[in-house]
This record gives C-alpha cells, sequence and structure tokens, in this order.
C-alpha cells in the first residue's frame, strides 16, 4: 500500500496490481503465485488463507493488501489496472468474484483489468461491457490487433521489446490502445519515444517519466 501511496503522490496517471485468490477465496494483491520472493512466508498464495496471508512480511513492515483495499486507494484518485494472475496457476471463479467486488464498490468504470490468460479478458468481456479490457503479451505476434479482437479488448499490452511502430499502428487502426511494460531503462525509454505507445508502466515513475518528456 506504501507503494501505490507514493505512486499516486508522484501524479502517475494509473497505479496497476496483481490479484490471486486466498484458499478461503479472498481476493489478495501480491505479484506472484508463490511467496518466497516479495515476503517472508513460503508455499503457493492458494494454499494460505487471507488472515494468514495477512500476517506475513511484505517488505518495511508492509502486509500484502486485499484487493478492495487497493480499489478503495485508488477510487476517485488515479485508475487502477488490476491483471488476473490465472497462468501458470488458474483459480476458478476470480473472474466473477473480481467483477462483483467492483460493481459492489461502483469501480467498474475506473478500473481496467489485464491478463495474459485471454480467456479470462473474453469471459469478462461477455459480462460486463462496461468494462475495460486488456490483454497481455511477451512476445511480438503476427496480428497483434486480431488477437486483441478476438479476445474482447480495448487494450493490447506487450513487452516494449516486442513493441514496434507498426504494432502500434494496426491496434489503433483497430480502435486499440497500446501500453507497453516495464519502461524501466534508457533502452525502453528510448524505443517508447520511438513507437510511441498510448501509455506505459513502470517501477520507475517519477525518473521516466520525466525522462520521457525531456
Amino acid at each position: 500500500m506504501r507503494s501505490f501511496r507514493s505512486a499516486i503522490d508522484a501524479g502517475c496517471d494509473l497505479i496497476e496490481c496483481d490479484v490471486h485468490l486466498s484458499s478461503d477465496g479472498r481476493l489478495v494483491v501480491i505479484h506472484d503465485h508463490t511467496l518466497e520472493r516479495t515476503t517472508n512466508g513460503t508455499g503457493l498464495v492458494r494454499d494460505r488463507t487471507a488472515s494468514e496471508l495477512r500476517k506475513l512480511d511484505a517488505g518495511r513492515g508492509e502486509r500484502i493488501p486485499l484487493l478492495q483495499e487497493v480499489v478503495e486507494l485508488a477510487i476517485g484518485r488515479v485508475g487502477l489496472v488490476i491483471e488476473i494472475k490465472q497462468i501458470p496457476i488458474q483459480y476458478t471463479g476470480l473472474e466473477e468474484k473480481l467483477l462483483a467486488m467492483l460493481r459492489q464498490l461502483g469501480a467498474v468504470q475506473e478500473c481496467a483489468v489485464i491478463s495474459f490468460h485471454h480467456p479470462s479478458i473474453r469471459m469478462l468481456r461477455e459480462i460486463e461491457p462496461k468494462l475495460q479490457l486488456g490483454i497481455l503479451e511477451g512476445a511480438r505476434p503476427l496480428r497483434p490487433a486480431a488477437m486483441m479482437r478476438e479476445a474482447g479488448a480495448d487494450v493490447y499490452s506487450p513487452h516494449w521489446g516486442a513493441t514496434d511502430p507498426e504494432l502500434v499502428k494496426e491496434v489503433h487502426a483497430a480502435g486499440g490502445a497500446v501500453a507497453v511494460w516495464p519502461v524501466d531503462d534508457e533502452a525502453a525509454i528510448a524505443w517508447c519515444k520511438f513507437c510511441k505507445p498510448d501509455s506505459i508502466f513502470t517501477n520507475r515513475p517519477v525518473e521516466v517519466g520525466a525522462a520521457l518528456r525531456s
């Protein structure tokens, strides 16, 4: 939560988080499927209850947030992009739980949902037309706009190194937007200036924002 607050204070347009399901079906915010890299816990996120996960140290005394906490922090202040983590481990019912929460909090039109698991995006498009949706890709496909349309997505979100001006042009022609990641170093910044995507995701928003504007 400290990181999300700092991004808001820095003037970011959007913050992004990754969501998993605890063993008792709660939506929790953590990047990995496993606990070792970012907490003092071990094992799989899915094998712990939300209460057990909340007792872990996620760095400098921070706790693993519930998704509801992040949504409530963002709503009315900043856009929120939620990545559904359904690869390689899949969580049954995650999409429905996520949408129910966004509807309950009145946050459907203030959030976007993205995923490498394109069937999740297609499912959400079918049940909530008002939700902005995006697909993530790590490689350069032959037909990115077609892939985006087949998933029912509004946004195509590739790794910066799998982006080129032709891809951006193709997605724009299909009515979509391009959001690249992770733009954290000089090479990525220079390439984004050349390709001109619509938005970038970075772990260094202050420094990278200044470099992109220069």
